[in-house]
């Protein structure tokens, strides 16, 4: 593709737990009463002990339980866990909830070895930390993609040593309700109070985490005060969901959104529409909501199958702007709201839709029908042809399958991120917004897909080695990689991106908004492409 931009508390007493001398560490309390080898790292939890492993030097814990299991809870916010007593082992990452999973053959390299199992217990998070200490490290908080559908925090890309490692930092990714189990819409057909927010139960799961790390995160070294958030796709429109909900202030300083500007809620009467659909699909009468809890999880497998051959749109199983617990869009933030206070990142990769739109040797025709199902939500197919009038104008050189990857990543990824650094630039008083494109293009394939979506996220988490299928040689790209995840890692300490290796990165203002260029050698543009292209914007469609 072308290159030209485009725009804790410590409990030394456990619920039903003997005490340990009051002069012992807590790891050291815990060896004592377990006899367990010293080596592996301990830590105190509000709710237990938790043993997790040593790797390359980091810390890693994985599977430690958030919030309880929510099979008995199905559509409504859940429970903390069930405290335990003695120590309970972390070593395996936790279950991911149920759902389809997608696959693509550029992340192949990125599947978690052994694969977690799936159930609705998936109230799971993964810590790496240099060491279980006071130094109060900064807290990077991955969201990860799927949509609202799928995914979950295993894959090898979120690897957290080498970013623990290179910025000792804390890294920690974590699993939530998806799909049917977090999106699914009920209140628009009981009045029960236990299912008002069954619309968004999957975003106030991240919020529980984010509480538990609130709680529990300064006897894993980091830092309760100083939280990260940053996740890509669908991550990225969590992250922005994160910053609507009123329940979520004061979890987090900072954000980060990855190729995920394009966030957009579902209206109660909507999410009332899909509900009355999926529950036809299951054969359960909406005056029968009950029923849903006698559902067994394969069942609902199947309906969320059906589904995805039926909807048409991939917002079906978005946030519900309910009025409660998400009550505006993000974007659309009433001045002096807390989520002004965060500074801000935001950002896509040049050529976002070639990962859907290009297959080697079978090249996209410029034709609006070819990718209607990708970006019919932001443009209409009259304003898709002037936009290749345009383009053809502004990039002359281009063959069609370049200009159909340029536009429609535009209208759908990068249009979007740069109408939210704006916005977020003219507000009052708000805390500063930065802008990047991701440039490097991939060799793998021929070259053909240059800078698809998600190429980004191994650079970010600077872990190449595990990312092969999507990069190639990873010794070649390393040099990207340290430029992205040192300036990630910046902003997580900092608040601001700027980091050695890159030239100097100003933030947006309300005239100019440049934008860091990731490559092998990264530069500043201006990026006055949007202004003058007049782009439609279509995030809140």
């Amino acid at each position: 593709m072308k290159s030209a931009l485009r725009s804790g508390i410590a409990f030394a007493c456990l619920i039903g737990a003997a005490c340990a001398p009051a002069n012992l560490s807590a790891q050291e309390a815990v060896s004592a009463e377990t006899s367990m080898p010293a080596e592996r790292p301990v830590a105190m939890t509000q709710y237990g002990a938790v043993r997790g492993t040593v790797e390359a030097g980091i810390n890693v814990f994985r599977g430690i339980p958030y919030g309880a299991d929510t099979r008995d809870t199905r559509f409504q916010p859940a429970n903390p866990p069930e405290p335990w007593d003695g120590v309970r082992d972390t070593v395996d990452f936790p279950d991911s909830i149920v759902q389809l999973g997608n696959s693509n053959g550029l992340f192949r390299s990125w599947a978690p070895d052994p694969t977690p199992g799936m159930s609705e217990n998936a109230l799971g998070l993964n810590i790496w930390t240099p060491a279980l200490d006071d130094h109060q490290r900064p807290v990077m908080v991955w969201l990860h993609g799927g949509g609202f559908q799928n995914g979950n925090g295993s894959s090898a890309a979120y690897e957290g040593i080498n970013l623990a490692t290179r910025g000792d930092v804390v890294v920690v990714t974590i699993n939530h309700r998806l799909n049917a189990f977090g999106h699914l819409y009920l209140a628009g057909l009981t009045d029960d109070p236990a299912y008002a927010d069954s619309g968004n139960v999957g975003s106030l799961d991240m919020v529980m985490a984010l509480e538990w790390l609130r709680d529990n995160i300064e006897q894993f070294g980091g830092n309760p005060d100083n939280v990260t958030i940053f996740g890509e796709s669908g991550g990225g429109r969590k992250v922005s969901t994160m910053l609507a909900m009123p329940r979520a202030e004061g979890l987090f300083h900072r954000a980060i959104v990855q190729s995920g500007s394009h966030l957009r809620f579902r209206e109660p009467e909507e999410a009332t529409e899909h509900t009355l659909s999926f529950l036809n699909i299951l054969g359960i009468s909406p005056d029968n909501l009950d029923a849903l809890h006698d559902v067994p999880a394969e069942t609902f497998m199947e309906a969320l199958r059906t589904a995805a051959g039926e909807q048409t749109t991939s917002l079906y199983w978005s946030p519900v702007r309910d009025g409660n617990s998400l009550p505006h869009h993000p974007f659309e933030a009433e001045e002096n709201e807390p989520s002004q206070s965060v500074p801000m990142l935001v950002g896509s990769n040049k050529d976002e839709l070639s990962l859907w739109l290009v297959r080697p040797g079978n090249m996209p025709t410029l034709d609006y029908a070819n990718a209607e199902g990708l970006i019919g939500a932001y443009a209409t197919e009259d304003e898709f042809n002037e936009f290749v009038a345009g383009y053809r104008e502004i990039y002359p050189d281009y063959t069609d399958a370049d200009l159909m990857v340029a536009i429609a990543s535009d209208l759908r990824y990068s249009g979007n991120a740069y109408r939210q650094a704006r916005l977020r630039a003219a507000q009052d008083g708000a805390a500063p917004i930065w802008v990047y494109q991701f440039d490097w293009e991939t060799p793998v394939a021929g070259g053909v897909f240059g800078a698809p979506h998600a190429l980004e996220i191994p650079f970010a988490f600077d872990t190449l080695g595990n990312s092969e299928s999507m990069v190639g040689d990873p010794a070649a790209a390393q040099p990207v990689a340290d430029q992205v995840s040192e300036a990630w890692i910046s902003f997580a300490r900092h608040g601001d991106p700027n980091a050695r290796g890159l030239p100097y990165w100003p933030p947006v203002s309300i005239d100019q908004t440049p934008a860091m260029r990731f490559n092998m050698e990264s530069e500043v543009d201006e990026n006055y492409f949007w202004d003058e292209m007049n782009v439609i914007y279509r995030y809140d469609r």
